[in-house]
């Protein structure tokens, strides 16, 4: 910018800042007084007990002891190539998906295993492209072919969507009998943009579930590895970095509205847009040495024009535990003191219905977050030997030859985490 472009910013947004209605600290307590509303009647998120917030000491969750499953942690990732497009119309992405473990005496031969999806579009009749499987060593691979549902600016999207699922849903499938301790999957313990399709596809909407099996296969394999690990005594937990949800707040508005005020009758604002910068208020904290961390809340229902889904209602004849409703997805939130960066915590409510055993999991996830003040290391080590460089990129797209590839300008390499919602209005 030019020094007059510059001073007009500077102008801007010296008004912006000035105009903010409260400062950091007096937005913490509005965030928190609001965080105490979530206790009433409505919305379809509920607390498990009173929603309280609360902090402790990193050093006190390293010398935990009441830890039942004091042994190797195994963590979930699936690292994408990013959708890649090219002039015929050809749309490619493809997903590595590896087990990573952690633990003095963890066992690291399961690393070896991996598993590759290659979902690709192509609405072309002419084509001869057909889904073929292949194999190298302890890696398996297929490529799969993505329904025709017609043109849509979310299409590379769900291509990405179903890559990663696939891959990463069938490698847990196919690793289960080797996984004997607490396993942390990067992302939701249940793939909302799949259970959407499905929901959306049963209210007549066009979506990859209206003529494709695969979603179904998706969160059947999730599903049953949860029930696996339910077999065994150990818990399922998922870990989302970052999200654009805003189920929380959702939820607060109507529990606001059902008198139009809150308890002590006083009308709030819910300014936020994000759940996660909504509960990193309520988290402030200026202790580098503490976690900060929520209590228990679960999701009763999903809410698709005012109607109520259960996440794993399409494949309530593969739960092996119980209704649908068991598997509703339980959350936490923990904000890391160096970063501020917010984690919500994901476990299947049958996990931790029981309130010694939802104590155990959170302190269990909390223990291994504060070892590295970061996400557990198992998934850690996950990210590492699924990860898909830029370089390994480059050299898979130039692996077709038989199309120009599409570049688009207003790419700048970056990609965020795939996002779970997935609804055409």
């Amino acid at each position: 910018m030019d020094s007059n472009g510059l001073s007009v910013v500077t102008e801007l947004f010296a008004h912006v800042d000035a105009n903010v209605t409260r400062s950091e600290e007096e937005q913490a307590t509005y965030a928190r007084r609001l965080f105490g509303e979530l206790g009433r009647d409505g919305g379809s998120i509920e607390p498990l007990g009173e929603p309280q917030y609360q902090k402790t000491r990193l050093s006190e969750l390293g010398r935990w002891t009441g830890d039942p499953w004091d042994g190797p942690t195994y963590g979930l990732d699936a690292s994408t190539t990013r959708p890649i497009e090219f002039n015929n119309g050809l749309i490619v992405d493809t997903a590595y998906a590896k087990l990573g473990v952690s633990g003095a005496d963890a066992d690291h031969t399961v690393e070896e295993r991996g598993t590759v999806k290659t979902v690709v579009y192509l609405a072309d009749d002419e084509s001869t492209l057909h889904e073929s499987k292949f194999e190298t060593g302890n890696v398996n691979g297929e490529v799969v072919r993505f329904p025709d549902t017609g043109r849509s600016s979310r299409l590379t999207k769900r291509v990405a969507t179903a890559a990663q699922h696939l891959a990463e849903s069938e490698h847990l499938r196919n690793c289960s009998e080797k996984v004997d301790g607490v396993c942390f999957i990067d992302g939701a313990v249940f793939p909302l943009g799949i259970a959407y399709w499905l929901v959306l596809a049963e209210l007549g909407r066009t979506t990859p579930a209206g003529t494709w099996d695969r979603p179904k296969e998706i969160l059947g394999n999730y599903a049953s590895f949860v029930d696996t690990q339910l077999e065994k005594g150990l818990p399922v937990v998922g870990v989302v970095k970052t999200s654009t949800m805003d189920e929380l707040l959702t939820a607060l508005e109507s529990k606001l509205d059902t008198d139009g005020a809150t308890a002590d009758g006083t009308p709030l604002s819910v300014p936020w847009t994000r759940d996660h910068q909504f509960v990193s208020e309520v988290l402030r904290d200026d202790s580098l040495d503490h976690l900060t961390y929520t209590s228990w809340f679960v999701q009763r229902e999903l809410t698709v024009d005012g109607r109520g889904f259960d996440i794993l209602g399409s494949i309530r004849e593969q739960l092996a535990h119980g209704p649908p409703k068991a598997y509703r997805r339980a959350f936490f939130y923990v904000r890391l003191p160096k970063t501020s960066t917010v984690l919500r915590v994901e476990a299947p409510y049958l996990v931790v219905e029981n309130e010694q055993r939802r104590r155990q999991v959170q302190y269990k996830t909390l223990k291994e977050i504060a070892r590295r003040q970061d996400v557990p290391e198992a998934i850690k080590r996950a990210d590492r030997i699924a990860r898909i460089t830029s370089q390994n990129r480059e050299t898979i797209r130039d692996m077709i030859t038989s199309s120009e590839y599409s570049y688009d300008y207003n790419r700048d390499g970056r990609w965020s985490d795939i996002e779970d919602f997935d609804i055409d209005r």
